[in-house]
């Protein structure tokens, strides 16, 4: 920890989801110092190879070793493609190693539990981050005792473009539509990537059912942890 502020590592495959882990962090946990590492083609190559290849997934497993070896107190990725490289390796390390949706996957859990919900709609930017995100919520789901939850993927129209140049009245005028699409046959909205997460707000005052957003999850998840660790 650098002056008492733990270090969060964040790991990026986009400079988009960058913007969003700051206002998230700074919104949860402002006593976290922030640590971002960008690798900007393992997006772009992991679509281009159908998927995190082998050495992508070496890739990952540097920078996040990076990171630890660096003196983060936590690493947290952001690209949700890349989540089961985190939890691959997370009982690895005596820190905390976040896939990019570990506490939004527990989250909807928690909402399913409570609520009884049975439909679940993930929206997301681009079609093979929208059927990762389903596929691994689907077997989180299952996992926890859930196998009939319905989940359908929606890539949402212009959300990539809105991300890459940074316009978030674009951005949330896209997602807005994509969740008021979606809400009278679903139960609970979820924006699977971090690029989307600064149209939370407003889509979740588009709609009557719970809209869940990755970054400030994590930031809650990691700010519980680091700030228990330190009081002990």
């Amino acid at each position: 920890m650098t002056d008492g502020s733990p270090t969060v590592a964040l790991i990026h495959a986009t400079p988009a989801s960058m913007g969003p882990a700051r206002t998230a962090f700074a919104e949860h946990f402002p006593q976290a110092q922030l640590w971002n590492l960008l690798d900007d083609l393992l997006i772009s190559q992991a679509e281009a190879a159908g998927g995190v290849s082998p050495p992508l997934r070496h890739r990952m497993l540097t920078l996040i070793r990076h990171a630890v070896d660096g003196g983060a107190d936590a690493v947290l990725l952001s690209c949700s493609m890349y989540g089961p490289v985190a939890v691959e390796v997370a009982s690895l390390y005596g820190l905390p190693v976040l896939a990019s949706d570990q506490a939004l996957f527990d989250a909807v859990s928690d909402q399913v539990a409570r609520s009884g919900a049975t439909r679940i709609a993930v929206l997301g930017p681009v079609p093979a981050g929208v059927q990762d995100t389903v596929a691994r919520l689907r077997a989180h789901l299952v996992q926890g005792g859930n196998p009939g939850v319905r989940l359908d993927g929606v890539v949402v129209p212009g959300a990539r473009d809105a991300t890459t140049s940074e316009n978030l009245v674009a951005l949330e005028r896209v997602v807005v539509a994509a969740a008021q699409q979606v809400e009278p046959d679903t139960d609970i909205i979820v924006l699977g990537q971090f690029s989307i997460a600064p149209a939370q707000p407003a889509a979740q005052a588009a709609v009557s059912v719970p809209v869940l957003s990755p970054p400030q999850l994590a930031a809650d998840v990691l700010r519980a942890h680091l700030t228990t660790q330190v009081s002990r």
